[in-house]
């Protein structure tokens, strides 16, 4: 069975890196991206040795061991200096916030770190906005009924991003991909739903509606820049 999210995300990895996959669980993306001839060596990483021991398997089973290393490590702790690409996808905001912080002054040295959290997405890149790093793509992929976020950036200094880039994605809004099109349109009509059944305003419905109207003007825009562009 294909695996959208990871497909995307192994086509995000910069050709020639050498990537370290933090909490690789089963390597399906290390094997992947030297299938892919996106790298030559990849450093599969967890924090425990049963995902390790999957992980093993799947590396053996596509005779990649040579090209593939395993390697036990908390974060970024165990990670080879040569690693100059890493990816945290799969877990929790908190969890990725957790391991990139740890690791704030070994950022610098890789030239891409791509995450993909499972919820939490503007705080992922108000992460990255407060630490004064910067987003150089974005994708988002749908898959079983559900959104996966996918982001790329480094650590070149930029400005803070606004709170609709913060919101909706600068990337995705500046790429208006039908993909991102269909993602507005989740996103209005979920907050809506719950909208429509707050029985009184609190700041919570205030905040949920100041949302929402972010949404709708992004959404707007993105449908008249498409229109524009079709004439």
């Amino acid at each position: 069975m294909r695996n959208l999210r990871l497909e995307k995300i192994a086509d995000m990895v910069m050709k020639g890196v050498t990537a370290a996959d933090i909490g690789t669980d089963h390597a399906l993306l290390p094997v992947m991206l030297i299938e892919r001839k996106k790298c030559e060596r990849v450093y599969a990483c967890d924090i425990a040795e049963g995902p390790l021991k999957s992980a093993e398997r799947t590396v053996r089973n596509a005779g990649l061991s040579e090209q593939i290393e395993l390697i036990l490590s908390d974060g970024f702790v165990n990670v080879p200096r040569d690693a100059d690409c890493a990816v945290l996808a799969g877990m929790g905001y908190y969890t990725a916030a957790g391991i990139l912080e740890r690791a704030t002054e070994r950022l610098s040295s890789f030239r891409q770190i791509i995450v993909e959290v499972n919820r939490n997405v503007k705080e992922m890149r108000q992460w990255i906005s407060e630490h004064g790093f910067t987003i150089t793509d974005e994708a988002v992929v749908s898959e079983r009924g559900f959104d996966y976020i996918i982001i790329s950036f480094n650590t070149q200094g930029h400005v803070p991003y606004t709170e609709r880039e913060l919101e909706c994605g600068p990337v995705l809004i500046e790429k208006n991909s039908p993909e991102f099109r269909g993602y507005c349109v989740r996103q209005l009509t979920a907050l809506e739903s719950i909208l429509a059944k707050q029985t009184r305003e609190t700041e919570n419905s205030r905040m949920l509606k100041h949302r929402a109207e972010i949404w709708r003007s992004v959404y707007e825009e993105a449908e008249n820049t498409k229109t524009a562009g079709s004439k």
